[in-house]
């Protein structure tokens, strides 16, 4: 292949980049050894030799989660497989390197490497002949550069995609920052460097101060025996009166370049400058066959570089599909999961729901029955025994006319008789012979003239039956009494007991005259539907005028 001047240039600077740099003594010798042979490796061989050495010692350290390590290692293979012409295999290894980065906390030594890594991705782009992706690496780079030398070396590579593009007055940009930088440093080689980069665009841009600046940068190489830039000197130089048509001195410095690359003793030196001395030829064929020969050799290389990216692009977008698979795959777990936790947690809250529901009914049942209880006791021990005392005091000890006295009495005894109706109807239930209290409540209902009939009571198993739905069932029944007694004028009533396992019912019935659907609320029947229903069961009943009354309770243990 044959290498151009732009081709040495971006060899010698990147060569000279943040990869280029051996790991601290305090490492393994093996290390700077494998180190050494990456950077300036002599044969493809060499390369592999490195590669295969950093594979085994970053899988080490992915094994000790040496994340630092593994990072280094990284960088060292994504250099070798670059110069080895695997520029996607490369990006992978920088993107992973970065992936890396971004679990340990931000340190110099972090942003160092990234710099390093971006600066890397740079070149690939470049290789590429992505010359837009190559500068927004490079500018990557530089946003987070803080030292001169980082700076340098990534302003080199950015204005060699300048050159590439033949964008001289950009390249001549970011040379004259380089060598502003480098006159700020005590480092001749990298000042003689930017001295001869800045040279070169200026001398491509026609000023007349470029040859002068190439003249300098040769000398001050001269003077510190950096054979490598000498020579980068004479093919500047070479190039550059090539474009000036001044075949003499085209090939002079031309052998002047290839008796320092054989000094050099580097094979892709002395190709280089192999390739410059044939170019002097002036056989049309021959130049001819380079002309073709440098057309083939980049549209194979773009070729090759379409076909790794599609390559690339279809393992990528394979990996990509695999990925998303999983991770559908992974989401749908986790919905099932999320809906089995929220259906779970559902099924809990409506459970508490009606628990808390459940007990807040109870306790307002027990609430409701306290308060009539201690209301009983109050009519009891005050207002039906003020009105008793006042009766005997009418009776024995008021002096009024008899006829108005006995008027008053019967007005007094029919208040103290309403009050004791109170005080009975609100009084204590003794839950615990819940039968018998029963019993005594149809005792103390029965009126001249009608007759309660019923079964068992103890037909329902009473001892199962909590004590707020006995509270409820006990009221229930002594409000249905209660407005028998008061309105319905019945000559016969029934109650039945039944109990079918957990389910409880009890049958009222009555002949009496019946009461109009419009007058429920006035018999106090919402009363007992909402004491039902408290206790989750059900009341319903039929009646209508003149054809008695029927209700049914139903309830469960």
């Amino acid at each position: 292949m044959k290498y151009t001047i732009l081709s040495f240039l971006f060899f010698f600077v990147v060569k000279n980049g943040f990869g280029a740099k051996v790991i601290n003594s305090r490492q393994l010798d093996s290390l700077s050894y494998y180190s050494h042979m990456a950077n300036n490796p002599t044969t493809d061989s060499s390369l592999i030799t490195a590669y295969a050495f950093y594979e085994r010692k970053k899988n080490e350290s992915i094994k000790s989660n040496d994340t630092g390590s593994t990072i280094r290692h990284l960088r060292q293979i994504a250099i070798i497989q670059n110069e080895l012409g695997d520029y996607f295999g490369a990006e992978i290894s920088v993107v992973e390197a970065l992936k890396l980065l971004e679990t340990i906390k931000d340190s110099k030594n972090v942003i160092n490497n990234k710099i390093g890594l971006y600066n890397q991705l740079g070149r690939i782009y470049l290789a590429l002949l992505d010359y837009e992706g190559a500068i927004r690496y490079f500018d990557e780079g530089l946003k987070i550069a803080k030292l001169k030398d980082y700076i340098n070396i990534i302003q080199n590579n950015k204005a060699l995609v300048y050159i590439r593009q033949h964008r001289y007055e950009l390249a001549e940009n970011e040379f004259l920052k380089v060598y502003k930088n480098s006159l700020l440093q005590d480092d001749k080689k990298q000042l003689s460097r930017a001295l001869d980069n800045l040279g070169f665009v200026q001398s491509k841009l026609n000023k007349p101060e470029g040859v002068e600046k190439l003249m300098t940068a040769l000398k001050q190489r001269i003077a510190i025996k950096d054979n490598a830039g000498i020579y980068s000197s004479y093919k500047h130089l070479a190039e550059i009166y090539k474009d000036r048509e001044d075949l003499e001195k085209v090939a002079y410095y031309a052998h002047k370049g290839y008796e320092v690359a054989k000094t050099i003793n580097s094979p892709s030196f002395i190709k280089d400058a192999l390739s410059g001395l044939i170019n002097l030829n002036q056989d049309n064929n021959i130049a001819e066959y380079v002309k073709i020969l440098d057309s083939i050799t980049l549209a194979k290389q773009v070729q090759e570089n379409k076909y790794a990216k599609m390559k690339y692009d279809y393992t990528e977008k394979e990996k990509l599909a695999k990925e998303n698979e999983l991770a559908r795959e992974k989401e749908k777990g986790l919905k099932i999961f999320y809906l089995f936790i929220a259906g779970f947690i559902l099924l809990i809250s409506v459970f508490l729901f009606f628990i808390l529901k459940s007990r807040h009914k109870k306790e307002n049942i027990k609430k409701v029955y306290r308060a009539e209880t201690r209301m009983s006791k109050k009519v009891h021990d005050e207002v039906a025994n003020d009105v008793s005392s006042l009766m005997s005091f009418v009776e024995n000890d008021l002096e009024i006319k008899a006829d108005k006295k006995i008027e008053l009495l019967d007005v007094l005894e029919d208040i103290y008789l309403r009050t004791r109706d109170i005080s009975t109807q609100t009084a204590s239930i003794d839950l615990i012979n819940f039968t018998e209290s029963l019993e005594y409540l149809l005792i103390q209902h029965k009126r001249k003239g009608t007759k309660i009939i019923t079964n068992k009571i103890s037909t329902i198993n009473w001892s199962k039956v909590p004590d707020h739905k006995k509270m409820a069932i006990f009221r229930s029944v002594q409000e249905l009494l209660v407005n028998m007694k008061k309105h319905s004028q019945a000559k016969v009533v029934s109650l039945v007991f039944k109990e079918d396992r957990r389910k409880k019912e009890i049958i009222y019935s009555d002949d009496g005259i019946g009461v109009s659907i419009k007058d429920v609320k006035l018999n106090g029947l919402l009363n007992v539907e909402s004491r039902i229903n408290n206790i989750g069961g059900s009341f319903n009943f039929i009646t209508s005028k003149g054809n008695g009354f029927k209700a049914v309770l139903k309830f469960n243990s």
